[in-house]
């Protein structure tokens, strides 16, 4: 049973992302040149979704060549016939990323600064958004919290660390103090962080992040044999000493981003309100499989109460050597 446990907690490890903190963010160029042509510019990294495909214009744009994509920094120049972009005018980025951090530049001299998230038809920029003045603080509030939630929601290593949290906990009171104390301190070293007031090497807060989620996974271990050490005893002191390590990891996302530092606490508030409310979706959907395998009579055999330990440990040090080796590569 324990040989079968540890190619299974291998093949997981194998297929969730090692990286839980890739956000990629684009940072966007769109210059207006004027004579009804406009420049873009971004960086395609090798093997990157912007490498592969190139923006979509409207109908009535064309490339003044056709588009070349090399890896590494890309320049493309369009033209619109007889008139030019109106604020209805799209320009769809048909790539995975999770947003785009776009700098326009009108002839005018009017500039203006847009994060635009993915939807469902991609990354849609619309003309009329690129103008200065448009998109106040409520719609910066909306874009920066969806990050926040997604950040949340697609990282693997935040997602296990807090369930393995919850496999410690008893009672709800445990449950409180235990989230409370995560939250305030990855909440402390994110604004640190993307304040510049503290800053750590992103591949070594990797390591440490799989290190903390590998931690929790030998207590669990331990609790299932009746040795229940620290962890499990003040869950909530362990909570806040690696949520300062996760908030370095959040702090990521910021830094990607770019942001000039008037619109940073615009961006930390909703970016960390976006972080809790993924938490919390997370803990509510936990403790409704919960209830419903309670209704249904469904739990894990006692001599089997060490497996979640053993399955989450062996993913967590797998992302710790994974991640430990790219340090020197």
């Amino acid at each position: 049973m324990k040989t079968l446990l540890i190619l299974l907690g291998l093949l997981l490890a194998l297929l969730l992302p090692t990286h839980g903190h890739d956000t990629s963010v684009l940072v966007f160029r769109f210059q207006e040149l004027g004579d009804e042509r406009y420049q873009l510019d971004y960086v395609a990294p090798p093997g990157s979704p912007q490498g592969e495909a190139p923006p979509v214009l409207p109908a009535h744009a064309t490339w003044e060549q056709e588009p070349q994509l090399p890896a590494g920094p890309v320049r493309l120049i369009f033209a619109t016939d007889g008139k030019p972009l109106s604020g209805e005018d799209r320009i769809v980025l048909p790539w995975r990323c999770s947003g785009v951090l776009v700098h326009a530049f009108w002839r005018s001299g009017e500039t203006a600064r847009r994060f635009i998230p993915r939807g469902d038809e991609g990354i849609v920029l619309t003309i009329g958004e690129l103008r200065a003045g448009v998109g106040g603080t409520g719609e910066a509030a909306k874009r920066y919290t969806l990050l926040g939630v997604e950040h949340m929601l697609t990282g693997w290593d935040h997602l296990l660390f807090v369930a393995g949290l919850l496999l410690l906990v008893k009672g709800w009171r445990q449950v409180v103090a235990t989230i409370t104390t995560f939250t305030l301190a990855h909440s402390l070293t994110l604004g640190l962080s993307t304040l510049g007031w503290v800053k750590f090497e992103s591949g070594v807060v990797e390591v440490l992040i799989a290190f903390s989620i590998a931690v929790l996974a030998v207590e669990i271990i331990h609790v299932s044999r009746g040795q229940a050490g620290i962890t499990a005893r003040k869950p909530w002191l362990v909570s806040f000493l690696f949520g300062l390590i996760h908030g370095l990891g959040f702090a990521g996302v910021m830094e990607d981003l770019g942001l000039p530092r008037q619109d940073l606490p615009v961006a930390l508030l909703f970016f960390n309100l976006g972080v809790e409310l993924g938490q919390l979706a997370m803990i509510g959907l936990w403790f409704a499989i919960v209830k419903a395998l309670r209704a249904m009579k469904l739990a894990l055999p006692l001599r089997f109460a060490w497996a979640p330990g053993y399955a989450l440990g062996i993913i967590a040090m797998v992302w710790c050597l994974d991640r430990a080796v790219g340090l020197f590569s």
